[in-house]
């Protein structure tokens, strides 16, 4: 096949066409953003597995995030390549660090930093850069890559439009290898000094990879040539020069798209820089880039040796001095006008390429103006601070569960809340926080002015049922078990469907605002009422926090209640299922079906109530026969497990329906004015009327009384 013919044409026509459409579509692919960086985050478990899961499922999947509780253990993963960052997550501050691997590469490193600091933006923290190693940093290796393998198709151009495509005798293939030769050495000597104050052994890799790059683009030219002339040389043009450069341009291939990031790492150029990363770390990872670099060395010098001793192609044919000629004349006009397209593809594509698009923010909470509520020494002063209506976040609301913390504040959720028509965020969610400090009162609210626990995409909301704190250094774990609820008609007070129990999970910094974690569904949405609706009661004793679920048959004959049964986990796992242990009247095992009765549905309990421990004895307190019963009953017991016995009522709460004035869930805070004897108990408050409530926001919020606690 003769130089200049029209086969030939076509085919240098189409190796250009893929290189620049390889160049610009990888740059059009990269927006700058990471794309799967692995990272590592270290803390306790309760706060690192869900925030992991929420970073792992941020759009655009920035991060492949794992986590581990011991510093020494993502040390570990840092030194040996396996992660690129870790971020230290210090609850007990607003102050995260993160630190990157020694062997960062600068691109790289600014993305993740950016990324981080964004993210713990959203969560009201801040990050600092921990000072780098000692090793490799700071330097763009693919830019040196890439220059020793382009000096190594570079030599072979000028070899080529100096003697011709073909070395006609054995003293010109020879003279050619020795060139290439030369130039690994000067390529390895290079490397050696730019490695500067490194270690010998590092000093040696670096001038080792370096001086391959150069034998594995020469050998490879030289086939590509020998084989199919000017088409051959454009085909190693665009592996070698063209694949590399959506890398080069990005500055990792952390920061492409994943087809080219895989196409990048297998060039040359990017299997030169990912060894030299990898051997600064503990050696993993080297299998791809020695295979990539040897391969195309051995492929190369192999094709030489073919052709020239084994094929038999008459080179002398090939020799002629106007073939010559005429080889230098297209191999110049082609390799010029190939350079100048990709200049001018790589320039119009950097000044087209768009912006990233800001990937959407969790919500970020904040406090409210503090409502005055002046001191609080008895019931009548909590009955007081129920009638302040200075907070338009929270107008009214029912449930109203409550837990102390350390930093001597409480935290309240409410169930379906009532906002001021002049509130600025939603008028009516289904959930809402108070954090109660003395003399203070502030609703917690999200950035969207929306329900604390917000509502899924689907439009099911969250009623708390119960709320628990765990105490750590520097602040509480708060965990609020919520049922999902979907609304069934909106037109009726009753119109709606309980779908199961979820988990949210807040962490709270002594003296700061509560963040949410995250809100964890447990099982699949499900309206049988025979699964136990497990957190409508929960309390931490020792290691464990048990969570006590009600269930009953679906329409139970009227004034029926809700069998109580328990369950228990570590507080620091709750959300996963896995960990769970039931009660099954004997002991503990795996299977929620086989959890037994603490309390018989026959004048049993209500959907959500109270269950806790006082000097050693456990009470559940609710209101007999659910909804429409009128008893407040005390069921005791000496253990968590029951069996609870019931005990004589120690008040009468009768719904009022007949009056319009609905009372309902009565349930214990034995945190809050704790005396001897007797607890602190609230009830909900409602009305049928909708149009009264929003005339007078006070006919819904609770009411404070205090009862005895039982003898038996």
């Amino acid at each position: 096949m003769r130089p200049g013919s029209r086969r030939e044409v076509v085919l240098c026509a189409v190796f250009v066409l893929i290189a620049l459409g390889w160049i610009v579509t990888g740059l059009r692919a990269d927006s700058g953003e990471l794309h799967e960086a692995p990272v590592v985050l270290v803390g306790p478990d309760v706060v690192t597995v869900p925030l992991v899961k929420q970073v792992n499922t941020v759009p655009g999947r920035p991060f492949s995030a794992g986590a581990v509780d011991s510093r020494a253990e993502a040390a570990e993963l840092l030194e040996s390549g396996d992660v690129v960052a870790e971020l230290g997550v210090d609850l007990s501050g607003t102050q995260d660090e993160l630190r990157l691997a020694t062997a960062h590469r600068p691109a790289l490193a600014r993305a993740i930093q950016a990324e981080v600091t964004r993210i713990e933006k959203t969560r009201g923290r801040t990050v600092v850069l921990a000072p780098p190693g000692d090793g490799l940093e700071g330097r763009s290796l693919s830019w040196v890559t890439f220059a020793t393998a382009l000096a190594g198709f570079l030599l072979v151009c000028v070899v080529s439009l100096v003697w011709g495509p073909f070395a006609r005798t054995l003293p010109r293939l020879l003279a050619r290898l020795t060139a290439l030769a030369a130039l690994a050495v000067a390529a390895g000597v290079g490397g050696w000094l730019v490695a500067g104050p490194a270690p010998a052994g590092e000093r040696m890799l670096v001038a080792s990879v370096l001086a391959a790059t150069v034998l594995a683009a020469g050998a490879l030219t030289f086939a590509c040539e020998i084989i199919g002339g000017l088409p051959g040389l454009l085909l190693a043009a665009t592996v070698i020069v063209a694949g590399p450069v959506p890398l080069l341009l990005a500055g990792d291939r952390l920061l492409l798209a994943d087809a080219w990031s895989i196409g990048s790492g297998w060039t040359i150029t990017g299997a030169g820089e990912s060894l030299l990363w990898a051997a600064a770390g503990d050696g993993r990872g080297i299998t791809q880039p020695i295979v990539t670099i040897a391969g195309s060395a051995l492929l190369g010098l192999a094709t030489l040796v073919a052709i020239r001793w084994l094929v038999g192609i008459d080179v002398e044919r090939h020799g002629a001095l106007a073939e010559v000629r005429s080889w230098r004349r297209n191999l110049g006009l082609v390799l010029a006008s190939a350079t100048c397209l990709t200049i001018l593809a790589t320039a119009l594509t950097s000044a087209l390429h768009s912006e990233a698009v800001p990937r959407p923010l969790a919500s970020l909470a904040s406090t409210t103006q503090c409502v005055p509520a002046g001191p609080v020494e008895d019931v009548d002063d909590l009955n007081r601070i129920t009638r302040l209506r200075a907070e338009p976040a929270l107008q009214g609301g029912d449930v109203g569960v409550s837990a102390h913390l350390s930093d001597g504040r409480s935290i309240w959720m409410f169930g379906d809340t009532l906002r001021d028509a002049k509130f600025s965020g939603a008028g009516f969610v289904r959930n809402s926080m108070l954090l109660v400090e003395p003399h203070c009162l502030q609703v917690v609210l999200p950035k969207s002015g929306g329900a604390i626990l917000p509502d899924r995409g689907d439009g099911v909301g969250y009623w708390p049922m119960s709320v628990t704190t765990l105490d750590k250094p520097g602040y509480a774990l708060v965990v609020v078990a919520a049922q999902r609820v979907r609304t069934t008609d909106s037109g009726d007070a009753f119109g709606f469907e309980a779908l199961g129990p979820a988990i949210a999970q807040f962490v709270v910094p002594d003296g700061g605002v509560p963040q949410l974690i995250a809100v964890t569904d447990l099982g699949a949405d499900d309206a049988d009422t025979r699964r136990p609706m497990w957190g409508a009661a929960a309390a931490v004793s020792g290691k464990w926090l048990y969570l006590y679920g009600t269930a009953r048959e679906p329409d139970p004959p009227l004034g029926t209640g809700f069998a109580l049964h328990v369950a228990r986990v570590a507080p620091d796992h709750v959300p996963d299922l896995d960990r769970w242990t039931y009660w099954d009247g004997t002991g503990w095992n795996k299977r929620a079906g086989s959890s037994s009765e603490l309390i018989p549905a026959t004048d049993g309990v209500s959907q959500t109530l109270s269950v806790f421990e006082r000097d050693g004895r456990w009470y559940a307190f609710s209101k007999s026969d659910e909804f429409l019963g009128d008893d407040l009953v005390f069921w005791t017991s000496s253990s968590p497990t029951g069996p609870f016995r019931a005990q004589p009522p120690v008040g009468t709460l009768p719904s009022g329906v007949a009056r319009g004035e609905l009372r309902y869930m009565p349930l214990a805070h034995p945190d809050i004015l704790e005396q001897p004897g007797s607890v602190i108990v609230s009830y909900s408050r409602n009305s049928t009327d909708f149009g009264a409530v929003l005339r007078n926001p006070l006919l819904y919020r609770p009411k404070f009384i205090r009862v005895d606690l039982p003898d038996g």
